[in-house]
């Protein structure tokens, strides 16, 4: 079943993979801009999970999320809760299993409701479902006040603007003989 979704691991995927790590460190650090003042900061690092995603597939994308967040974690300062870090594997996971192997056309009307679909799903489980939930048993954030006072509600905004740069990106790198072959797609 998941045979097509685990990638042959080689140096040019581990560094591929490193690369990608560093970039989603800066994209998520450097590159967060406000769309709706102290409201809504949308954070560029999903388009680094999003390749992650694409090369790795779902179980290595696994190693590459827990790795990824037990080394942020431990580097920040902040408390480790290991639920987040799991939450970062079922992320992981969710990334692989709709774009490793997944060949997108922009053309394609049919490839432009995938992506929207993947793309709630990914952030309806970590955004608006578990992310609250942790938020509300470790620093005593009510979900109400997170969604309502905080603004969390606004990030469903987030999901077009999502779908239109990963379909504006995806298909581009599709492109490149070595992206396809990384991410185990035949011609």
């Amino acid at each position: 079943m998941f045979s097509k979704k685990f990638p042959k691991l080689g140096v040019q995927l581990l560094v591929a993979l490193a690369m990608l790590i560093a970039i989603r460190y800066i994209l998520g650090h450097y590159y967060s801009f406000w769309i709706i003042p102290n409201t809504l900061k949308v954070s560029l690092s999903f388009i680094a999970n999003t390749l992650i995603g694409m090369l790795a597939g779902p179980w290595i994308s696994v190693i590459v999320f827990v790795v990824n967040d037990v080394v942020t974690a431990l580097n920040s300062g902040y408390q480790f809760i290991i639920w987040f870090t799991l939450l970062e594997a079922v992320q992981g996971f969710l990334y692989g299993y709709f774009y490793y192997g997944k060949k997108l056309d922009i053309h394609s009307k049919k490839d432009w409701l995938y992506v929207f679909l993947a793309t709630t799903v990914i952030m309806g489980i970590g955004t608006f479902l578990v992310t609250p939930l942790l938020n509300s048993i470790y620093q005593q954030i009510p979900i109400s006040v997170q969604f309502f006072v905080q603004g969390r509600i606004f990030k469903i905004l987030e999901i077009p603007f999502r779908v239109v740069v990963t379909m504006l990106l995806l298909p581009q790198l599709h492109r490149i003989p070595e992206v396809r072959k990384l991410m185990g797609i035949k011609k």
